[in-house]
């Protein structure tokens, strides 16, 4: 979670509003905003990544596409927003701009941001790498070996028993 000031709101007018960014330029459009004097929100959460075999946890948008800035009416240039590096457009329903409420807005700077997991353990994961491609297979654990790469424990059918085989973790991907 990014923090943010916490504005009086003096008319209907000022408020937190919605701004669309262009794709995966969340964080460049926050730091161009914050930089012309814009209070803005851009809600995270921490989200296990696989990068070059390694388990990484990486800051994700909660919101993908959209952050939320602080305008005011008479003394923000909203129009500044559309030509800022970054963002695509104002979000608008019906000509009006989309206000977001600051309770919301809020409760989101107060939330710690939340941890998402590679894979989730009991979930069916598909093998698409090795002598076991493309078997199915449960979940049991997700653990990182000794020299630093993460490998999953997978609950498997072979040769009608069950059957505990560990492999790297860019070896599989969620089943459909």
């Amino acid at each position: 979670m990014i923090p943010t000031t916490k504005s009086a709101e003096p008319d209907e007018q000022s408020g937190w509003y919605v701004v669309y960014t262009k794709p995966r330029q969340e964080a460049r459009a926050l730091e161009n905003l914050c930089s012309q004097g814009f209070d803005c929100c851009l809600p995270t959460l921490k989200v296990d990544r696989l990068r070059a075999g390694r388990r990484v946890i990486i800051a994700e948008p909660l919101f993908p596409r959209y952050l939320f800035v602080h305008l005011e009416a008479g003394r923000s240039n909203w129009s500044a927003i559309r030509s800022t590096l970054g963002v695509s457009h104002l979000v608008r329903f019906g000509g009006v701009a989309a206000r977001i409420p600051s309770a919301l807005i809020a409760a989101l700077s107060e939330q710690p941001a939340q941890k998402k997991g590679l894979f989730d353990v009991g979930e069916r994961l598909k093998v698409i790498e090795g002598p076991f491609v493309g078997i199915e297979a449960e979940l049991l654990r997700l653990y990182e070996a000794p020299d630093g790469e993460a490998r999953v424990m997978l609950l498997m059918e072979i040769l009608a028993r069950p059957q505990k085989i560990s492999l790297p973790a860019s070896a599989v991907r969620k089943a459909a």
